[in-house]
């Protein structure tokens, strides 16, 4: 069968949209890497090909469509569907990723045939090689991890164990080769993804990341993943782990893997900051072998909100885990997030903190209360706002102390007195592609203009 995986375009919506990073789909190049010996496959990044979805889906004529969805995707994805059985009913739609863990009922519209709420790659494969066996009125309830339409609503399969992730191929980075070259992360440019585990064993009410595994924490094995990593061909690498550090000795093993293969890359990826505390020695090693950027879940610099966010971490963590990476000289790239019961003073002094603690690049969101996770469950009855193009950590979909326009103007100064940003792209670097430099300036722009209009519930 001919399989065409689409990676939706950047809700227009989102401040700044893809002037920030643009990294490769590695969901879909694993999802291909599971089918690509017994069924065509092809990439069509909405997010850099400009072409019409018309064009794409006449020229390979898909038997199946592949699509992810995070939650501010869900519009979009809909939308897509639509166009795609208007064009050929025949064409089956199945859609996975965060959103269809949280919330897989709310995707199964008619146009959308199948979602897939957790595991993909081995779900996929058996998904598709039923229907090319079967055809489309194949019994799909033994295919295992399905979310199929019933009697207008929703019946689940059982539930598919995941897999340890050293079964799963490489993923298929020549799904992407047409379009490698316009993937970047700020000013890391050309730059590859990998992965080397996923979820986290940690319970941050906010977060959607955990809920996808129930909270298991899946991990590659040393060998095998920089056994990948020597296949890449870009010279940098930003790891897409939900928490790299979990697991330290895991993480020593790599390291020295690397610098024993002589594996020479510029590294980025996120971590915790009891993480860094915890083992020193790992970040300067990781630092000695090519450790650039480190991406950094502060989340806040109050007491309270590590507790309401049962982050398990403490503000003394925050302190000494920014020495050490400073230490090193890698740069931070700091996660705030900001709950809708901030005030003026607030703002004020994380500003401060920032500017003290020289943080160059804060990255700054806003409380949202995404489905499936602990946090939704909470504050459902207070959600105002329940379209999800608002659900992009820019926008409060819950009410605020302060007056949502005078929340959201604190907010954007906030961006607006980040130093490099103030200087005008000085600061940055300079191996600054023109292409990232011209993205910056337009979301300077954005940001000396104020916020995106809110929805009208100030």
């Amino acid at each position: 069968m001919k399989v065409l995986f689409i990676q939706p375009p950047t809700n227009p919506q989102v401040w700044g949209g893809d002037a920030i990073f643009v990294t490769e789909p590695l969901w879909a190049e694993y999802l291909a890497s599971g089918l690509k010996d017994a069924h065509d496959v092809a990439l069509f990044d909405m997010r850099v090909q400009k072409t019409p979805l018309a064009d794409s889906l006449a020229s390979f004529k898909p038997d199946v469509v592949g699509m992810t969805a995070y939650t501010v995707d869900v519009n979009t994805v809909r939308a897509l569907a639509k166009e795609i059985k208007a064009t050929d009913r025949a064409m089956r739609v199945v859609v996975g990723g965060f959103f269809a863990n949280g919330a897989p009922a709310e995707l199964l519209t008619p146009e959308i045939d199948v979602v897939v709420p957790a595991e993909g790659v081995n779900t996929l494969r058996e998904l598709v090689d039923t229907w090319e066996a079967k055809g489309q009125k194949a019994d799909l309830n033994g295919v295992k991890g399905l979310a199929l339409h019933e009697n207008g609503g929703m019946k689940q399969t059982p539930v598919r164990a995941w897999p340890h992730l050293d079964s799963y191929r490489h993923p298929d980075r020549t799904l992407s080769a047409h379009v490698r070259d316009q993937y970047f992360d700020k000013w890391m440019k050309p730059v590859a993804s990998i992965m080397s585990s996923y979820s986290c064993p940690f319970r941050c009410e906010f977060c959607c990341l955990w809920p996808t595994t129930n909270g298991k924490y899946l991990s590659r094995g040393p060998e095998s993943f920089v056994d990948e990593v020597a296949t890449i061909a870009e010279p940098n690498v930003w790891f897409t782990d939900d928490e790299a550090l979990i697991d330290g000795p895991r993480m020593h093993r790599i390291a020295d893997l690397l610098e024993q293969r002589g594996i020479h890359k510029n590294y980025f990826f996120m971590t915790r900051t009891d993480s860094i505390r915890r083992d020193p020695k790992l970040i300067e090693k990781w630092a000695r072998v090519g450790l650039k950027r480190v991406m950094v879940g502060f989340e806040t610099i109050r007491d309270k909100d590590l507790v309401d966010f049962n982050k398990d971490a403490t503000m003394d963590d925050t302190h000494i885990s920014i020495e050490i990476l400073q230490k090193h000289g890698l740069e931070i790239n700091s996660n705030f997030v900001l709950t809708q019961d901030y005030e003026p003073q607030d703002f004020d002094n994380l500003h401060r903190f920032v500017e003290e603690r020289n943080l160059g690049l804060p990255l700054y969101f806003i409380l949202t209360p995404f489905p499936g996770t602990v946090t939704y469950q909470k504050l459902k009855p207070m959600i105002f706002e329940n379209n999800y193009d608002y659900y992009d950590l820019l926008h409060s979909v819950l009410p605020t102390k302060m007056s949502l326009r005078d929340y959201y103007s604190s907010f954007s100064k906030l961006y607006g007195a980040i130093e490099p940003l103030r200087r005008g792209i000085q600061g940055f670097g300079d191996n600054l592609d023109e292409i990232v430099i011209r993205n910056l300036r337009k979301v300077m722009s954005s940001m000396r203009s104020g916020m995106p209009a809110p929805p009208d519930h100030a």
